[in-house]
């Protein structure tokens, strides 16, 4: 029974140190190939529809200025920002390149690449 806990509780300390590092992402999309980075900043991707999802959490507070570079044969590509409150702060797609926001130490983004029937390349940046 003991044996059991420990497991629980090492399970949900992985998790939530993966969540803070940015490596837990959920994906919900379909391709004919798709290939990222680790850090889910560049994709490569063939008839992709759907969305990626992974937390931001940035290292100070201050404003951070995105840009979206992206390189696409067909389909749509945006990314959305969304604060600890679930409110989106920023969109950027094929028309609005760059944006910022005001980011808090501490608390927790996240970042929702959306894919439709989308052929080509992206890479994000922020700084």
């Amino acid at each position: 029974m003991i044996k059991v806990v420990l497991w629980i509780l090492v399970a949900i300390i992985m998790i939530f140190v993966a969540d803070r590092c940015g490596f837990l992402v959920l994906q919900m999309k379909r391709a004919l190939m798709y290939t990222a980075s680790m850090d889910g900043k560049k994709a490569r991707f063939s008839a992709c529809s759907g969305y990626t999802k992974r937390s931001l959490y940035f290292p100070e507070s201050r404003i951070y200025h995105f840009e979206l570079l992206q390189e696409l044969t067909k389909g749509n590509v945006s990314v959305e920002i969304l604060d600890y409150q679930k409110q989106q702060i920023l969109l950027l797609d094929g028309e609005t390149k760059t944006g910022d926001i005001d980011a808090q130490k501490g608390k927790r983004y996240c970042m929702i690449v959306r894919f439709k029937g989308a052929t080509g390349r992206y890479e994000i940046d922020w700084q």
